[in-house]
This record gives C-alpha cells, sequence and structure tokens, in this order.
C-alpha cells in the first residue's frame, strides 16, 4: 500500500505543476525575493505510519515570506504519539518507547492564490536523531540512537478563516534518507498535514496563478 500512495503521490504532484512553465516560475521568484519580507508562525500536526501503527507528529515553523509567492526558514519536529514496545537489550527484555525529533529547513512555493484560498507545495528536510527511550527503570534511559535525515515533499491547501488566522490540510511523503539501522521501526510512509498559521500582516491580494 505505501509503495502504491508513493506512485500516486509523485504523479500528483507532477501534475499539479504541470501549468507552470520552468520560465515564469524563474521568473516569478526572482520578483518575490526583491520585495520585503514578512514573518510567518506556523505550527502543524503531521499524522503518518510507523510499522503500519498511526502516529503524530507535532511542529513549529519560524521564516520569512517573500510576495506571498516563497518562504523559507527552519522547523522543529518532535514524535508525540506514545510508540511502546518490548525489545531485548544487553540478553534482558527491556520495555521501550520510540522517540524521534528533528530540525527541519524547509522551503514553500504557492502556486495558486486567492483572497481566501491558497494552494503550495512545501518540502522539508529533517535532520535529527530517533532512539528508545528505556521504560523498564533498569539500565540507560535512551539507547540506539543514532542522526537520521528525511526529505518530505507535499501539497497543502490553506484557507483564510480570519484577518489574522488561518488553517489548512496537505498530503506529503516522508523519504528516509538516513534511517536509524539499530531500530526495528521504519518511518518512510505517506503523511498527512494539518496546520495553522498566524499571518503578521493583512494583504489580500488577486490570483497569482498562472
Amino acid at each position: 500500500m505505501p509503495r502504491i500512495f508513493k506512485i500516486a503521490f509523485i504523479i500528483f504532484l507532477l501534475v499539479s505543476t504541470l501549468g507552470i512553465s520552468a520560465q515564469s516560475f524563474e521568473e516569478e521568484l526572482k520578483d518575490a525575493v526583491k520585495t520585503k519580507p514578512r514573518l510567518e508562525f506556523k505550527l502543524d500536526s503531521r499524522h503518518s505510519f510507523i510499522n503500519q501503527t498511526g502516529v503524530k507528529t507535532i511542529g513549529a515553523k519560524v521564516g520569512v515570506q517573500f510576495a506571498d509567492k516563497l518562504s523559507f526558514g527552519i522547523g522543529y519536529n518532535q514524535l508525540w504519539s506514545p510508540l511502546s514496545s518490548t525489545i531485548s537489550q544487553n540478553g534482558l527484555e527491556t520495555k521501550v518507547r520510540l522517540g524521534f525529533y528533528n530540525f527541519s529547513p524547509y522551503v514553500e512555493y504557492v502556486f495558486f492564490r486567492d483572497r481566501k484560498w491558497e494552494l503550495s507545495i512545501p518540502v522539508q528536510i529533517g535532520l535529527g536523531s530517533s532512539y528508545y527511550e528505556n521504560k523498564s527503570g533498569v539500565g540507560a534511559e535512551k539507547f540506539r540512537e543514532e542522526f537520521v535525515v528525511s526529505y518530505e515533499p507535499a501539497i497543502t491547501f490553506q484557507y483564510r478563516l480570519l484577518k489574522y488566522f488561518g488553517a489548512g490540510f496537505g498530503i506529503g511523503y516522508r523519504f528516509m534518507f538516513v534511517p536509524n539501522q539499530q531500530l526495528n521501526e521504519k518511518f518512510t510512509s505517506p503523511v498527512y498535514i494539518f496546520k495553522t498559521r498566524i499571518y503578521s500582516t493583512y494583504s489580500p491580494s488577486k490570483n497569482t496563478s498562472n
């Protein structure tokens, strides 16, 4: 099932951006970065699967936005769901809880926008670690920790509910470029995103899609 979702998502992402020519895309970005940047702050909740178990990761992002078209910044994400299991550690059966966090540089391109709706393609690269937390009370509190790198492209839909507040939904896919080989869990998975956004200024614009 994840393999089918991966192929379908890639096709959907390509189809969504077919209307953006390389020349117009480059011109839009050049024009955008010439404008005065605005601060943006986002909260999101990402739902995915680890070994076919549904889990939630919460995150926060802060960055700058140019002309309501291009934004980039840094985020922090942490596994929120209590995913527990029993593993063999040093010959003993040990009850553990999975831990995962990362810092995520991100970039987001808005390919459609009107007074209320916004469609965008966010991409983030996660740099962090995954590990087991010892819940047995015997031995080290944290072990099998390794540095991990993930890549998450997505497509999101956002609606401006109030003057300075918006909410949205998105779908994406998490690829683990550098996984933790010591863990039994697999992090590569479809991702479902629920997000909120606080606007620093109010500047409704006309439809910017072409």
